[in-house]
C-alpha cells in the first residue's frame, strides 16, 4: 500500500523533470533544439502528401474546442452515473492543466516553426504543445477512471496501450504539420503527466477519508 501511495509522486516529480530538462535545453538553444530544427526542417516539403492530410484531420479533432467538448461531454456522463470523484479529477486534470499550459506557452515565448504562417498569431507560441499536452490530459484522465473499473493486468495494459497511442499520434502530427518542434510535444506530455499524477496523488487522500 506505502508503494502505491508513493507512486503518483514520483511519476509527478520524474515528470517534472523530464520538462525542466527539455525547458532548459530549449532556453539556453542546446542540442535538443537543434534536433528540433532539422526534423521541422524534414517535413516542409511534405505537406500535400495523403498522409499530411490524414494527420491535418488527427490535429483537427484534437483542437482545443474539441478537446473542451469531449470533457464536457464526458462530465456530464460521470454527473448522470454521480461520480463525484471522477468529475473532480476530470475538471482538475483538463481545464486546470489546458490553463497551466497556457500560462507555460506565455512564460517561453518560443516561435513556432512556421511563425505567421498556417494562421498562427505573433503570440501564438510553440511551447509547450496546446494539442499534445490537452491530449495528454483527457486520455490520461479517462486511463485512470477505466483503470479503476478494469481487473487483469493485459486489459490494463491495452487500455494504457490505446491512449499512449493517441497522444503520439497527436504529437507526430503537430510536428509534421510543423506546428511545433518535437520538443514542444516531448515537454507538453511531460507536463500533461505531470499534472495528472498531482491531481491523482491531491484527490487520493479524500477518496480514502471517505
Amino acid at each position: 500500500m506505502r508503494a502505491a501511495r508513493l507512486s503518483a509522486p514520483v511519476v509527478a516529480a520524474a515528470a517534472i523533470a523530464v520538462f525542466a530538462a527539455l525547458a532548459l535545453d530549449v532556453a539556453l538553444g542546446g542540442p535538443v533544439s537543434a534536433i528540433d530544427r532539422v526534423v521541422s526542417e524534414w517535413f516542409r516539403g511534405d505537406q500535400g502528401s495523403a498522409a499530411m492530410r490524414a494527420l491535418a484531420l488527427v490535429s483537427a479533432i484534437h483542437s482545443p474546442r474539441a478537446i473542451a467538448g469531449a470533457t464536457v461531454v464526458l462530465v456530464a456522463l460521470l454527473l448522470w452515473r454521480r461520480d463525484a470523484r471522477a468529475v473532480a479529477l476530470v475538471l482538475a486534470a483538463v481545464p486546470c492543466g489546458a490553463a497551466l499550459n497556457w500560462l507555460l506557452k506565455q512564460s517561453f515565448g518560443r516561435p513556432r516553426p512556421d511563425a505567421g504562417e498556417g494562421g498562427f498569431g505573433p503570440a501564438d507560441f510553440a511551447f509547450p504543445s496546446g494539442h499534445a499536452a490537452n491530449s495528454t490530459l483527457l486520455y490520461g484522465s479517462l486511463v485512470l477512471l477505466v483503470l479503476r473499473r478494469l481487473e487483469g493486468s493485459a486489459a490494463r495494459a491495452g487500455v494504457a496501450a490505446v491512449a499512449c497511442a493517441m497522444v503520439a499520434l497527436v504529437g507526430v502530427s503537430r510536428v509534421a504539420l510543423r506546428a511545433h518542434y518535437p520538443s514542444d510535444v516531448l515537454a507538453a506530455i511531460a507536463e500533461g503527466v505531470a499534472w495528472l499524477a498531482l491531481c491523482a496523488s491531491a484527490l487520493r487522500p479524500t477518496a480514502e477519508r471517505r
